[in-house]
Order: C-alpha cells, then structure tokens, then sequence
C-alpha cells in the first residue's frame, strides 16, 4: 500500500510541476516578444512607406512633386547610399531603394521632388 501511494504523489508533483512551468514561462515571455515585434513593425511600415514615395515619384516620371507626412516618435530617418535607414533606440530598419538620394528626413511633412536634375526630399 505505501508503494501505491507513493508513486501516485510523484506522478501528482510531476504533473503540477508541468502545469507551474508552462504557466510561469509561457505569457511574459511572449507578451515581451510580441511587443518588441509590433515595435519593429511600426519602424519597418514607416522605412516602407519612405520607399514607397520614392519609387512612386520614379515611377510617375519628372514634374513629380508631392508632400508626405511621417508620423511622430522616437526615432531618425535617413536616405544615403541607395538605403533608406530609419534607426530607434533598440536598433534599426533598412529598406534599399533604386536611386541614391541623401536626405535626413523629418517628422510630420515632407516633400518629394523629381525634376530633370534627378529626386530631391526637402
């Protein structure tokens, strides 16, 4: 009889032990990581929609001229050597574009210009 008892609490320990561990480890570490995803996100759609600027004012050809707006944070943007890099205080995003252009764009408006001497950002 104490044989059956005590295999039927190591089995008991075994499975609360399990339950403890998937329940400790499972929710912080991914809540932590799904932050850092939607964080890399939000800086990777603002590196995105630069480019998409850029190769619309390409595509459309001279006399391109256009106003876009970045949005508000904590990060800087800058084009240089045919990449577009936007950097944030836990790393950064690179998007390569077609032309090599340099420019340190700013938060809220921005301008496009393509005209005969080639894309300009202002």
């Amino acid at each position: 009889m104490k044989g059956q008892s005590s295999v039927e609490f190591l089995i008991l320990i075994g499975i609360l032990s399990l339950i403890f561990a998937i329940l400790i480890n499972y929710p912080g570490g991914y809540l932590f990581y799904s932050d850092k995803l939607k964080i890399e996100k939000e800086y990777k759609d603002i590196c995105i929609q630069i480019k998409n600027e850029i190769e619309n004012a390409l595509e459309t050809g001279p006399f391109y001229n256009r106003t876009f707006y970045l949005p508000s944070g904590n990060y800087n943007a800058s084009i240089s050597n045919y990449e577009i890099k936007v950097s944030y205080s836990d790393g950064e995003k690179i998007c390569f574009i077609p032309v090599n252009i340099s420019a340190n764009l700013s938060k809220g408006e921005n301008r496009i210009i393509y005209n005969e001497s080639g894309v300009f950002i202002k």
